[in-house]
């Protein structure tokens, strides 16, 4: 897994006519640092031709999330072997702490991920995360006991921290802003791979001795990707962002030359980055970065809305689907072992397939399109999980099997990937890491609570009553998202800062004016012709000519139009 070494001398050579040609010619007044318009026509027409370099880049970060989601489907297999081993079946609690603890782990590794990621880079960090990942997983496939798993299990989870910290930054760095709502997506796109990669492997190996030896191998599945990933990711570059951080202006410059298209892209993108950074440092100056996510008000808007979209995400159910499926099939469709390891597989596959429908409606119907389209299916195919507990057992298998299909059909382009993506775009950058610190610590939360409960609330509720507070969960999604959850496509990271200046009760107040008229219209009743601007795109306009008023102040060219 290397480029080939005619794409090497490509990329040496486009630099090094960089270096010798252009390099004096770099005018930071030549930009507006607000605005994408600088992108060439064939820039706008096909915004997904990038160089080899650019897509390797994203292959080898791509690689980084891999083994995360082959744990996902790992551990849910590998409990039908692990829990009679270790004679842990009956005690729901400790089922709980053996899938959740993960996340506890988690949330050090992003600790970790904050100091590696400020003074050694992207990709030491995802090489740290691989080497963590293959020592944990080998301690999982090793433990004697259950007392000794658990410690294994959270090395893993720390190393899963740092890739949740590090990987969706890295690709949101290299990317344009036409494509980076698609590109970030992509986070969850391999991880929906690496989840049927998981499914697969527990599909092989729950025929080998599965209660002794075949567990073993499905949980140290992970491994594989990991130690690749250790040799692989060096030969991606650094991203361009961290470089002009640290100071390495000519590295960045030369990275950036491999992963744009055309020079004057590459050139103007540096100075728009160099700009922001410049800005982000004057921001930062005496600061608490915490305390200015709490002091703010649009930083403190945007702090909910993130958490409110982690908290539906993680709530949905579908790491119940992820986590415990084969349990699920085993104790309630009252399935063999081999067979419900078998038949996991399909919503694996279903999950891997659905994901990309995200890459071509992100970035054209936007994030909160998005939301408000899957929302309302998943909530009604939990009903129907719900309700197939009940009558026929082979229709209720039907039924059941059905629900989940079509749940996880909803799921993948949207609850998915959208918070991902909305978390790593929303922040302004000078306050990103804090945010997306507090961000990644309610996913963990969330999902910590979700697994550790699902046993025991099974046990208590039934399936019916699990699955209809969850189908209660993802009802309460569509009216907060429907109400506070405002549209980020086609911003650039810069003007991130200003899509929350307005209230969150004026965003959802434009929102119930926005939707009745698109009721009234649906209709056939009349509407009026005036046009509702929304809040955050009229905050946009008013940044751009609040930036024109200084130009014309300082004596600097304004752009027409």
């Amino acid at each position: 897994m290397s480029m080939s070494a005619n794409e090497n001398l490509f990329t040496e050579e486009r630099a090094n006519i960089y270096t010798e040609t252009e390099n004096e010619n770099w005018k930071e007044e030549t930009v507006e640092d607000l605005d994408d318009e600088y992108l060439t026509e064939e820039e706008k027409l096909h915004p997904w031709k990038q160089t080899k370099v650019f897509y390797w880049s994203v292959f080898v970060a791509s690689v980084a999330v891999l083994f995360y989601g082959i744990d996902i489907s790992a551990i849910s297999g590998a409990q039908v072997g692990y829990k009679p081993h270790f004679h842990i079946s009956s005690r729901t609690n400790l089922v709980g702490v053996m899938v959740s603890c993960i996340y506890f782990g988690t949330f050090i590794g992003v600790f970790v991920a904050l100091y590696t990621n400020t003074y050694f880079g992207r990709r030491f960090s995802i090489c740290v995360a691989a080497i963590l990942s293959t020592g944990g997983c080998l301690w999982e496939a090793l433990a004697p006991s259950w007392q000794v798993f658990i410690p294994g299990r959270l090395v893993v989870g720390i190393s899963y921290g740092i890739i949740g910290e590090t990987a969706p930054v890295f690709l949101a760095e290299m990317a344009p802003t036409s494509i980076r709502g698609g590109i970030v997506s992509l986070y969850q796109q391999v991880i929906t791979i690496g989840i049927f990669i998981g499914y697969l492997v527990n599909v092989i190996f729950v025929w080998v001795d599965y209660k002794v030896t075949g567990w073993r191998i499905m949980i140290g599945a992970p491994m594989v990707p990991s130690i690749i990933e250790v040799f692989l990711v060096w030969t991606a570059p650094e991203s361009p962002r961290w470089l002009i951080k640290r100071g390495r202006l000519e590295e960045a410059k030369r990275n950036l030359m491999k992963l744009r298209l055309y020079p004057e892209t590459a050139e103007k993108d540096f100075i728009r980055i160099k700009k922001s950074i410049e800005e982000d440092e004057r921001l930062q100056e005496g600061k608490n970065l915490m305390l200015e996510l709490i002091r703010l008000p649009f930083l403190r808007r945007a702090v909910l809305v993130g958490i409110m979209e982690m908290l539906f995400q993680q709530m949905s159910g579908m790491n119940v689907f992820m986590n415990y499926i084969d349990t699920v099939f085993q104790e309630n469709i009252h399935m063999s072992s081999r067979d419900s390891v078998a038949v996991s597989l399909f919503p694996g596959f279903v999950n891997m397939m659905a994901t990309p429908i995200v890459f071509f409606t992100i970035d054209r119907y936007g994030r909160r399109t998005l939301q408000l389209v899957t929302f309302p299916i998943m909530f009604l195919m939990l009903l129907m999980v719900l309700f197939s507990f009940y009558g026929d057992r082979k229709v209720n298998l039907a039924f059941f099997i059905i629900g989940v299909i079509f749940f996880i059909v909803a799921y993948s382009p949207g609850a998915g990937p959208v918070p991902w993506t909305f978390c790593a775009e929303v922040f302004p950058t000078y306050v990103r890491a804090a945010g997306t610190l507090v961000t990644t610590f309610f996913v963990n939360a969330f999902n910590f609570a979700l697994s550790f409960s699902w046993p025991s609330m099974e046990a208590a509720w039934g399936p019916q009553g699990s699955f209809g507070f969850y189908a209660g969960f993802n009802f309460l999604g569509i009216l907060m998202q429907f109400l506070f959850l405002p549209e980020t496509k086609g911003y650039t990271l810069e003007q991130m800062k200003v899509v929350f200046e307005e209230g969150l009760f004026t965003i959802a107040w434009y929102h119930i004016r926005s939707g009745w008229r698109s009721l009234r219209k649906l209709l056939g009743l009349p509407v009026s012709n005036t046009p509702l601007i929304s809040p955050y795109d009229k905050a946009v306009a008013l940044s751009r000519a609040r930036e024109e008023e200084l130009r014309r102040h300082s004596g600097e060219p304004v752009k027409d139009g």
